[in-house]
């Protein structure tokens, strides 16, 4: 009943997220829904036939073609879901057959390879100690085997996508800046100094009471509808309550603690910015102009010394337990010298592209 109640309110979640992108519509909506509920009755014909396949077979013949059958059926559902919700204006530009696609989002994959592949060896070496601990490493063993092969795939598509829209704009710029190294230095610096001056976000003894809502809610659900004794439900309830605390607590400590992270990470980006049909690359970092969970929201002229853009982005997150989460992304870039006349290309540019969004460059 609990599971049941968590998927409709993330259903609804996702909705909500959905709608507040610019790249909503109801068209888009009903073709979207059309093509997952099409989606999902393959999916659920495709474990139809794999289950009365493996009947009646040997037992690997069985958990082989199940095993097969349900990877399949998941790759499948989450690869059609994922095209079918991206519309038409946020799907990257094509690009040549000739054009060599640049790799900075796609070789982050590698990590997530390397990660699961040292998982997978510590469960194959804990399955080689007799005892209880053989089926825990195999129970895990196989529980990390199986999202390996869900989100290594997944997770290498989106990555290209990113990698594709970033070869776009830079073989087809509206605008290319390229800075000095000496004045790449000095910004980057300014940027570490300027996050190192952000406040935390979130305090525990101050911000706790922000929590009490849903905080309820969850206690209440599990209380209610989710079956088992005390102990189980006090200890998952207990576990999920410290788990958002630590996020919170994590993720709104201000920018102190990676002021000097972004420090060394920017000195050793490029020392360019492109901007294009797809968003802006600058930092080492892409920001698409119009994505389904990403896009933006106002653009404006930072007239701090050394003068600079400023990208305000939005990030929907949905969120089962209470109102969607909005994750805000600042991007700013600096103007080079003697390119100010650049701004008013960049300001038409982006008011056709991003006519929800507010544009101020000019």
């Amino acid at each position: 009943m609990f599971g049941l109640i968590f998927s409709v309110c993330m259903m609804f979640s996702a909705w909500a997220a959905w709608h507040r992108s610019p790249t909503y519509s109801g068209r888009n909506t009903l073709r979207t829904v059309f093509v997952m509920l099409l989606a999902i009755a393959g999916c659920v014909g495709l474990i139809v036939a794999g289950v009365n396949l493996s009947m009646n077979q040997p037992p690997v013949a069985m958990w082989t073609i199940l095993s097969v059958t349900i990877v399949a059926a998941t790759l499948t559902l989450i690869f059609i879901i994922v095209i079918a919700a991206v519309p038409k204006e946020s799907r990257p530009a094509a690009l040549p057959h000739s054009v060599k696609m640049v790799n900075v989002y796609r070789r982050k994959v590698f990590t997530w390879l390397k990660v699961f592949a040292l998982l997978l060896l510590a469960c194959a070496l804990d399955s080689l100690v007799p005892g209880p601990a053989k089926y825990i490493g195999l129970t895990f063993g196989g529980l990390t085997l199986f999202l390996a092969i869900i989100m290594l795939p997944v997770l290498y598509y989106t990555n290209r996508t990113v990698d594709q829209s970033i070869t776009g704009i830079e073989l087809n710029p509206w605008v290319h800046w390229q800075y000095p190294q000496d004045q790449w230095t000095q910004w980057c610096n300014i940027q570490a100094d300027r996050m190192h001056a952000v406040p935390p976000s979130f305090v525990l003894r101050r911000d706790w009471h922000r929590f009490v809502f849903p905080f309820s809610i969850i206690i209440l659900g599990v209380a209610f509808f989710v079956p088992g004794g005390w102990l189980w439900k006090t200890i998952y309830v207990a576990s999920v309550c410290l788990a958002i605390l630590f996020i919170a607590v994590m993720s709104g400590r201000g920018g102190a603690p990676g002021s000097e992270k972004l420090r060394a990470r920017l000195l050793k980006t490029s020392p360019d910015a492109w901007f294009g049909r797809d968003g802006v690359f600058c930092d080492g970092v892409f920001c698409p102009w119009l994505n389904p969970d990403t896009f933006l929201v106002s653009a404006t002229i930072d007239e701090r010394a050394p003068r600079s853009l400023m990208f305000n982005f939005e990030r929907v997150v949905p969120n089962p337990y209470g109102p969607v989460n909005i994750v805000p992304i600042h991007q700013a870039v600096l103007i080079p010298a003697g390119k100010e006349s650049d701004l008013a290309l960049l300001q038409q540019q982006l008011t056709a592209r991003c006519p929800k969004a507010q544009i101020a460059l000019a």
